[in-house]
């Protein structure tokens, strides 16, 4: 008799075009640090079958804290897909942190996970 795996852990994130498009705006250094806080981060995001949800974040690398939005969908058995990203004030990241839609700072972790695009999606 043969065994069924009931869950496959998902060890990757997607990211949409628009999003690399929206990320390269920022300075350099804060657009490598969002991408860790996303790469820490992406497995506690909660999962919405059908529905985009936002997640609050601030970058403290520069001199001044810059606060951003980001816009994902994560649907259960699939890999979160990372939207849109945009700056939002400070007062709007409070929100985040009232309603626990925060993502935690990055703490210089390591990880081995992988960071798709959705172009390299396409060509597999």
């Amino acid at each position: 008799m043969e065994l069924k795996q009931k869950y496959t852990e998902v060890n990757y994130f997607e990211v949409d075009d628009w999003f690399v498009e929206r990320l390269e705006q920022y300075p350099t250094k804060a657009g490598i640090d969002v991408a860790k806080q996303i790469e820490v981060n992406f497995d506690e995001l909660d999962e919405l079958e059908g529905w985009t949800q936002r997640v609050g974040g601030v970058c403290t690398v520069l001199d001044e804290p810059i606060y951003f939005e980001i816009e994902y969908l994560k649907q259960p058995q699939e890999p979160p897909l990372f939207l849109d990203i945009s700056l939002i004030d400070v007062d709007d990241y409070l929100d985040y942190i009232l309603a626990n839609k925060t993502l935690k700072l990055n703490k210089n972790e390591t990880s081995s996970r992988t960071i798709r695009s959705r172009q390299s999606c396409k060509s597999n």
